[in-house]
């Protein structure tokens, strides 16, 4: 298992009320999957090849506490399995040592030509 570690500073964009997912300018969910998935992104990224990119397929996240606008949020992926082209993830969020949110994503590799052509069809 490998682990990737990304460290983000809640912005104004990152907000619930930003996002419309609430009203409160808290660190928003929306932004919380964003930072997992960038993270576990950033995990496998040196391994693809030359044209190759990854895509999130699926997340399951529980938002535990709330973080103000400001707060350090350090994030870890973990990488569980990888078979052929599809990557699952161990996420977790912390604010100063504290759990804030934890969740399990799956992305899959892809070739990004292929993959822009079939929005063309």
């Amino acid at each position: 298992m490998r682990t990737f570690t990304k460290t983000y500073v809640v912005t104004d964009d990152m907000t619930a009320a930003k996002f419309a997912s609430g009203t409160l300018d808290v660190f928003g969910t929306p932004a919380l999957i964003g930072c997992m998935e960038d993270t576990a992104k950033s995990l496998i990224d040196p391994e693809l090849a030359e044209g190759e990119s990854s895509v999130g397929t699926k997340i399951s996240t529980t938002h535990i506490k709330a973080s103000k606008v400001g707060a350090t949020i350090t994030v870890e992926a973990t990488l569980l399995k990888h078979e052929g082209r599809v990557y699952d993830f161990a996420v977790k969020a912390f604010e100063d040592g504290v759990l804030i949110g934890e969740g399990e994503h799956t992305r899959v590799a892809i070739n990004v030509e292929r993959f822009l052509a079939k929005l063309d069809k």
